[in-house]
């Protein structure tokens, strides 16, 4: 487990939200979205639920250099709308604490509030600033404001659900 938490500190995620991973946090962090982390026998999941990311083509980052949003490296990502947040989840190996990249792992909004169930497209991405230290599974989705959700991944039979609100 130190390998995966030097991992998550090295790579920034630990700034993402500076709310209590009980899910008692600041409206500022509430509204901004959050983070939950569960381990399975052989995996740490982060899970991030954030404002709307926009999304960049390998192409599309070549010709344009943006410096906010994610590069994606395989799969097709959601675009920007009302009330799109941006689902992530990182995952790692607990036995060396790299991320892996080479299986995505299903994962899946349930909006609590509404009863709406979303399967949230595992494309493979990583912010533009901060490069492959930040390699992620996840994409956009849609979120009706005030609600609470829960967020489930699983990956070769091992499964974790995590809960929140989002204002």
């Amino acid at each position: 487990m130190v390998a995966s938490s030097g991992t998550l500190v090295g790579c920034g995620l630990w700034k993402v939200s500076n709310t209590s991973f009980d899910g008692s946090g600041s409206e500022v962090a509430e509204a901004a979205g959050w983070t939950r982390m569960v381990a399975t026998q052989h995996y740490l999941f982060v899970l991030n639920v954030l404002p709307g990311e926009e999304m960049f083509s390998h192409a599309d980052h070549m010709a344009h250099h943006p410096t906010e949003g994610e590069l994606i490296i395989k799969g097709e990502g959601l675009p920007l709308g009302r009330n799109v947040r941006h689902v992530e989840a990182h995952v790692y190996d607990i036995a060396t604490g790299l991320a892996i990249s080479t299986q995505a792992p299903t994962i899946e909004l349930t909006n609590r509030t509404t009863g709406e169930v979303a399967k949230v497209p595992a494309a493979l991405m990583h912010d533009v600033n901060i490069g492959e230290l930040d390699l992620h599974f996840g994409n956009n989705v849609h979120v009706a404001p005030d609600s609470d959700i829960s967020v489930k991944i699983s990956l070769h039979g091992e499964e974790a659900s995590v809960d929140g609100h989002l204002d």
